[in-house]
Formats: C-alpha cells, sequence, structure tokens
C-alpha cells in the first residue's frame, strides 16, 4: 500500500471516529491540543495539494461556521488581519 493510500485509509478511520464522537458528545472530553496538531497537519497537506490543483473545498466539507472558526484561528496565529486575507484571496486560483 502506498503512503497516500495509506493516510486515504487513516482519514476515512478518523472521519468516523470524530462523526462518531461528536455523535454522542465523547469528543468534549477531547484534549485541545490533540484538535490542534490534527487542523496543523491537515492545513499542512491541503497546502501542499492546493498547489497541485487539488480540487478546492465545497459547502458541504464544512459549514460557514467552521470555516470561520479555522480561518480566524488561523489569522490570529500568524497575527495577520482581514487585509492580509484579501490579499492571499486574490492571489488564489479558485
Amino acid at each position: 500500500m502506498s503512503r497516500s493510500e495509506s493516510i486515504g485509509t487513516l482519514v476515512d478511520e478518523l472521519t468516523a471516529e470524530v462523526d462518531a464522537g461528536l455523535g454522542d458528545g465523547a469528543i468534549a472530553a477531547l484534549d485541545p491540543d490533540v484538535a490542534r496538531r490534527l487542523v496543523a497537519v491537515a492545513a499542512r497537506l491541503y497546502a501542499v495539494a492546493a498547489e497541485e490543483d487539488a480540487r478546492p473545498l465545497e459547502g458541504t466539507d464544512l459549514t460557514p461556521t467552521e470555516s470561520v472558526v479555522l480561518a480566524t484561528a488561523a489569522l490570529k496565529a500568524h497575527d495577520l488581519n482581514p487585509f492580509d486575507l484579501a490579499l492571499w484571496f486574490s492571489r488564489s486560483s479558485s
């Protein structure tokens, strides 16, 4: 199995676990550091894929609230503001 296939399998398994945990409330007890690390890994992976013309996120991938919470956290983490985001937004091809 290739590394890409292995990561795909892990993502499928993680998605099922997270969905189940959200459904039964078990995720509330999750260490926030785990979520932070997961977001960082996913963002790095997506950034590389986006440079390779990955299919853009769709409206069904994240809710509007999830999108804004994630974007705001990323901007704050690097002391960026909406103007900085606008510059990058105009750079993107999608």
